[in-house]
């Protein structure tokens, strides 16, 4: 396929071997980088397809946004840029997205992982893992994915989905199934499951807009507690 180059940088030179080691492996060009000019140098020079950014970068902490930002403002959009990093939560995850990264990565290292996502967009076909992030261009517009949700938890406070997809703290969301019947809810927290990859998405139920569906709640609460005959 693939004839596609990647640059990474990572002020760890074994995570930047290792990473061109997987990548070599599954036919991706790579070029390596641990200081922030040579990185940019090889921007110019080597004009991957792809960028692979650490957000801390030896004494330079997150340092990584900085590098998204300047990227977007000086080259645009043609670039796919991916974060990868041991910081993971939801803050760090919503502040690169809104830099203008295309996803993030968790570290340790998964090679399925890096290259599932790789290979998604970069053009692989073969690929069917559906990318758990989903870039919006900033702007004052209103925009709509939809994706499904299994509902978690329930109390009279809040109701807890799990989704492959990471939603960001503060969004609104609608909720249709036999019970909510499209009702909409503001995420108020979101939880990394580190074992599977997804995500534990927290909504409040409010007492005065969703007044009348907590009577429901409760129905279902009273069938699902150990202690119901």
């Amino acid at each position: 396929m693939k004839d596609k180059r990647i640059l990474t940088i990572d002020d760890d030179e074994d995570i930047n071997q290792l990473v061109k080691i997987i990548l070599n492996k599954n036919g991706y060009e790579v070029e390596t980088a641990c200081e922030i000019e040579d990185f940019f140098r090889k921007v110019v020079e080597f004009k991957p397809h792809l960028c692979i950014v650490d957000l801390n970068l030896g004494d330079h902490e997150g340092f990584g946004y900085n590098i998204i930002e300047l990227m977007r403002k000086k080259i645009g959009k043609e670039i796919i840029i991916i974060i990868m990093s041991r910081r993971n939560s939801a803050e760090d995850i919503t502040r690169a997205l809104e830099c203008g990264a295309n996803d993030y990565i968790q570290k340790p290292i998964d090679e399925q992982i890096i290259i599932s996502k790789l290979d998604v967009f970069l053009g692989n076909e073969e690929s069917t893992l559906n990318l758990p992030f989903y870039a919006v261009a900033t702007g004052d517009r209103e925009c709509y994915f939809q994706f499904p949700l299994n509902i978690y938890s329930m109390t009279e406070e809040t109701i807890t989905i799990y989704s492959n997809n990471y939603i960001a703290k503060g969004s609104l969301i609608e909720l249709n199934n036999s019970f909510l019947d499209s009702r909409s809810f503001t995420v108020s927290n979101v939880i990394l499951d580190r074992e599977k990859g997804g995500y534990f998405i927290e909504v409040s139920i409010d007492a005065i807009d969703h007044e009348d569906l907590l009577p429901t709640v409760r129905k279902i609460m009273m069938k699902s507690s150990p202690i119901a005959e």
